[in-house]
C-alpha cells in the first residue's frame, strides 16, 4: 500500500464538481451536489481527516476516488481557519495504482459496502466518549450529531437489557426504547411485554405505545379524578378539529401569553411546518416521516448524512430514531389539518380570547 501523503485540498480535483465531466466519466459520482454537511466540517476542525482520501494520477491531475465529501468538507474548514488566521488543515491521501475497470470497483465498493454502526452500539460509544471528555459538545461533534440526538442516544443505552435485546431483535423501535427507557425499571419490563404482545401482528402506532405506557404509569385504581368541566361539556358531542388557521389567530391572543415558549414553538410547528432545528418535535416529525412512509412501501427521503467518530464512512445510513432533519411535507397554508390532539388543555382558553377579537 503507498505511503499517505499530506496535501492542500485544494490541489486534488473531484470529477463533476471541479471538472465539466459528467456521467460519462468513470469517477463521477452524483453526491458531489449534495448540501455541503456542516458537522463533517465543524469534525474536521476539531479532529482532523482520519481517513486518508484515495486518488488516481490521470494526466498529471489527482483525481478523487474515494474521500469526495471529506475533501469538500476539508476544503470548507481550510478557508474557515484562513479567515480566522490559523493553520489550514491539510488533506491526508494515499494513490491507487490501477486500471480505469479496478479504480472504478474501488471508488464503488468502499462506499457501497462501509457498515454503519446500529443505534445501539453508538449509544454505547458515544457514553463512554461522554465519560471520558464529560462534554455533550464534544460528544456531538464527534459524532457530527445535535447534542439533543445524542442525549436521547444515551437515555437509550440506559434501558434495561431485555429492551436492547428487543431492538436488537427489530421487535420494537428505537424510538419505543427510547420511551420505555424512560420508566421505572420495574415498568419497562411490564411495558415491554406489553408492547411485544401487540406487536406480534403488526407494528405497534406511536398512539398505542403511549396508551400503554400511561396505564402501566397510571393503573386504574378507581381514584383517578372526575374529569374538568371542559371535558364533560365536550363529551356531549364530537369536537370538531382545531385548523392551522385558527392556530396563527390564537397565537395572537392573551391567552397564549401563558403558554412556554417549547408550547409557543410548537403550536407555530403546526400552524406553518416548520420546527426548531435540535428540538425533540423536529426529531419526532423526522422518525414518523420515515416510520409513516416505511409502511406505504416508499423510500425514505434523503437526509444530510452525518459522520462517525473516527469519520470511517460518508454516506450514513439513516437511523431509525434521533434524526434531525425537519420534515417538508406541512404544505404551506393547509387550514384542513386537524391538530386538535395537541395542547388540548389550552384549547378553551384560547377559543374563548379568539373570540373577543
Amino acid at each position: 500500500m503507498s505511503k499517505i501523503d499530506y496535501v492542500d485540498p485544494f490541489a486534488v480535483v473531484i470529477v463533476g464538481l471541479d471538472t465539466e465531466d459528467g456521467e460519462e466519466h468513470h469517477l463521477f459520482d452524483e453526491r458531489v451536489f449534495t448540501p455541503l454537511d456542516t458537522s463533517l466540517v465543524k469534525n474536521i476542525q476539531v479532529y482532523g481527516v482520519q481517513q486518508p482520501v484515495l486518488l488516481r494520477t490521470v494526466d498529471g491531475l489527482s483525481l478523487v476516488v474515494d474521500g469526495r465529501q471529506r475533501t469538500r468538507a476539508t476544503r470548507r474548514a481550510a478557508e474557515l481557519a484562513q479567515e480566522a488566521g490559523e493553520v489550514a488543515p491539510k488533506l491526508p491521501v494515499r494513490y491507487v495504482k490501477a486500471d480505469t475497470k479496478r479504480v472504478q470497483g474501488i471508488m464503488i465498493s468502499t462506499n457501497e459496502l462501509r457498515q454503519d454502526d446500529d443505534v445501539l452500539i453508538k449509544a454505547a460509544k458515544a457514553q463512554r466518549m461522554l465519560d471520558l471528555v464529560g462534554d455533550m459538545e464534544e460528544v456531538a461533534t464527534a459524532f457530527g450529531r445535535s447534542v439533543q440526538t445524542i442525549k436521547n442516544w444515551l437515555t437509550l443505552s440506559s434501558a434495561d437489557a431485555r429492551i436492547h435485546t428487543a431492538v436488537r431483535a427489530g421487535k420494537i423501535s428505537a424510538t419505543a426504547a427510547c420511551d420505555l427507557a424512560k420508566l421505572e425499571s420495574t415498568q419497562q419490563l411490564e411495558a415491554l411485554d406489553s408492547v411485544l404482545a401487540a406487536t406480534e401482528e403488526e407494528p405497534i402506532s406511536r398512539s398505542s405505545l403511549k396508551g400503554i405506557i400511561n396505564k402501566v404509569t397510571s393503573p386504574d385504581d378507581g381514584s383517578a379524578s372526575s374529569p374538568s368541566s371542559h371535558s364533560t361539556s365536550k363529551a356531549k358531542g364530537k369536537q370538531k378539529g382545531i385548523t392551522r388557521s385558527w392556530v396563527r389567530k390564537a397565537l395572537k391572543t392573551a391567552a397564549a401569553d401563558s403558554l412556554s415558549e417549547e408550547q409557543k414553538c410548537v403550536l407555530k410547528w403546526f400552524a406553518s411546518g416548520e420546527t426548531e432545528k435540535g428540538t425533540w418535535y423536529d426529531d419526532f416529525q423526522w422518525n414518523a416521516d420515515n416510520e409513516l412512509e416505511a409502511s406505504n412501501g416508499k423510500v425514505k427521503r434523503k437526509k444530510k448524512t452525518g459522520v462517525s467518530a473516527d469519520l470511517s464512512q460518508e454516506q450514513k445510513v439513516s437511523d431509525d430514531v434521533f434524526e434531525d432533519e425537519p420534515s417538508e411535507d406541512f404544505e404551506e397554508d393547509d387550514d384542513s389539518k386537524d391538530v386538535s390532539a395537541v395542547f388540548t388543555s389550552f384549547e378553551d382558553s384560547l377559543r374563548a380570547a379568539l373570540e373577543e377579537l
